[in-house]
């Protein structure tokens, strides 16, 4: 998944991102400091990228931030289990407007819908669903099984 670039930041500092070479499926989780919707979801988003990867590291997820300043950016990824690019990094917003179509929520003034988890296909970059958020919260660690069998069907 070239178009994600190489270059990424995790809790540990710098990094290439092995995980997402050999990850099953990939997620691309856009959010901010300022939503209170990101707020609620990122910890329980957290659990669910914890428990997944419990055994085996088999999902991948990459935060693309949309905070006001890099203090609020930096705030946001503390805590975050998964990759994130650093807040000038040019490439996420070229991630961003490659996914932008997907992104549920958008409102007449185009404002971007946060938090919105876009589930990829490693092998392609392919949409599988834009309602990462919505199965997570719906079926938990289910939703994991039912993405692998809707990727089987793209």
């Amino acid at each position: 998944m070239d178009k994600f670039g190489t270059s990424f930041q995790s809790v540990e500092g710098p990094t290439d991102g092995p995980n997402l070479k050999n990850a099953r499926l990939v997620g691309v989780y856009i959010g901010a400091n300022w939503s209170v919707p990101c707020q609620r979801f990122t910890p329980s988003l957290i659990e669910f990228y914890t428990k997944i990867n419990e055994d085996i590291q088999q999902f991948e997820i990459i935060y693309i931030g949309m905070d006001e300043n890099e203090e609020k950016y930096k705030e946001t990824v503390t805590d975050m289990p998964w990759l994130f690019y650093d807040f000038k990094e040019f490439i996420k917003y070229q991630v961003y407007y490659e996914y932008k179509k997907h992104i549920q929520g958008k409102n007449k003034s185009n404002a971007i819908g946060v938090p919105c988890l876009l589930i990829l296909n490693p092998n392609n970059g392919q949409v599988i669903t834009n309602q990462g958020r919505g199965t997570v919260e719906k079926e938990g660690q289910g939703a994991f099984e039912k993405w692998l069998t809707q990727m089987s069907f793209k």
